[in-house]
């Protein structure tokens, strides 16, 4: 087997113990407004501020990465992420929240996609798609394996010690799953999957991946000048605004249609089970017509069910519908790096992922903030899963200028 899969293989791990944590907030929601009696957008903001703490980290984790390998960068990061939601059990002030998912716990989830993306790109030329979107694919199924843990650690013994239980085995986890990550095939003296050498370096540059847009595009300050990357920022900002709303919001939703805790846990569960399918599925799509056509067909996927989340109310419906949007969201993510390949390259795509992890996340912010003061303002987070419909249909329409020299 292929040291490439191996690296893939760690990946999903770091993937499901990382963002299953950190997103299981939307079960601990629930839990905090009934004890605290806070209101959902000064709630939501934790997360929101979150979000772009952990964009704004994934560029020196990105740089990290490119610089001193990805091992030792995700060991720190997955610490820190253990560290920071273990402390939860001592939450009191809504300012601990804040410090908390919008600070420590943050800064360490920034190790956990920008430093998994960049290395994958490097261990494959064939099926690079496929790879990152399996690699990546812990991102939203996290929720599918973590979620029933937590529920089952909230019944058992209440949201303060689950904090505590859920910190250690995911920061435990995170560190030793890093210990087989390797920044590119050279540590290994080994060739990148699928690569073939031939006769002359012009078409060796080809079999290994390279393209004039390495030879351009050599560090991220070339990169950033470009027309084309702000552009890039700009859908995928679009895309991850609409997602937030619904991964942090998707408990509480739940209630609000008159459902309870362990169905609210079963959404969550669909949610990640759709998503990982989209990562799979668009990311092999991705390898037959490029990240483009991908991204469009999983945004429209995710603009269609998210307005048919505000229609559905049967628990069979619902858990399609969350499901759906689970694939077409998800379906988006592994396009981020291929895309970004295929328009600079592959010599500074640790820093090119998290300068774009970086941006999109303050844009996405936007989106649990938005969501959380909409449903204090009316009583429903319907309308805002209506806006969230609309910005993804933009975000369609807008990725058609993702080429090169655009």
């Amino acid at each position: 087997m292929h040291y490439g899969w191996v690296v893939v293989a760690a990946s999903f791990v770091i993937g499901v113990s990382g963002y299953g944590t950190y997103f299981s907030f939307t079960l601990f929601y629930p839990q905090l407004v009934t004890e605290f009696g806070w209101s959902r957008a000064a709630i939501s903001g934790a997360l929101s501020l979150g979000l772009i703490t952990y964009g704004v980290c994934a560029l020196p984790m990105g740089w990290c990465v490119d610089r001193y390998g990805p091992r030792r960068t995700v060991m720190i990061g997955g610490a820190l992420l253990g560290l920071g939601t273990a402390l939860g059990h001592g939450v009191s002030e809504l300012w601990h929240l804040y410090a908390l998912y919008g600070g420590l716990t943050a800064v360490g989830m920034g190790a956990a996609w920008a430093p998994l993306v960049s290395t994958i790109s490097r261990w494959f030329v064939a099926k690079r798609g496929l790879a990152i979107g399996l690699g990546c694919i812990g991102g939203g199924t996290g929720t599918l394996f973590v979620a029933p843990i937590v529920e089952q650690l909230l019944t058992q013994c209440g949201w303060r010690e689950a904090y505590v239980w859920l910190g250690l085995g995911c920061g435990l986890t995170i560190v030793a799953a890093s210990a087989l990550l390797e920044r590119d095939p050279a540590a290994k003296n080994m060739h990148a999957y699928g690569y073939l050498p031939l006769a002359n370096s012009a078409a060796d540059d080809i079999a290994a991946g390279r393209s004039g847009a390495d030879l351009e595009f050599n560090n991220i300050y070339a990169i950033v000048r470009t027309v084309v990357f702000w552009r890039m920022t700009a859908v995928f900002g679009l895309w991850w605004f609409g997602g937030a709303m619904v991964f942090v919001q998707i408990a509480p939703y739940m209630l609000e249609k008159g459902f309870d805790l362990h169905f609210a846990t079963l959404a969550t569960v669909a949610f990640g089970a759709g998503n990982g399918l989209g990562k799979i599925g668009l990311g092999m799509i991705a390898d037959k017509i490029g990240g483009v056509g991908a991204l469009q067909c999983a945004n429209c996927v995710a603009a269609v069910s998210m307005y048919a989340l505000t229609l559905v109310h049967t628990d069979t419906g619902v858990l399609w519908v969350v499901a759906v949007f689970g694939f077409g969201f998800g379906g988006g993510t592994p396009q981020l790096t291929t895309i970004g390949v295929e328009l600079f390259g592959l010599n500074a795509v640790g820093a090119l992922m998290g300068a774009l992890l970086a941006l999109i996340g303050i844009v996405g912010a936007g989106g649990p903030l938005f969501s959380g003061i909409v449903f204090d303002a009316s009583g429903s987070y319907s309308q805002a899963f209506v806006v969230g419909a609309v910005v993804y249909v933009v975000a369609t329409i807008a990725a058609s200028t993702l080429r090169r020299g655009a």
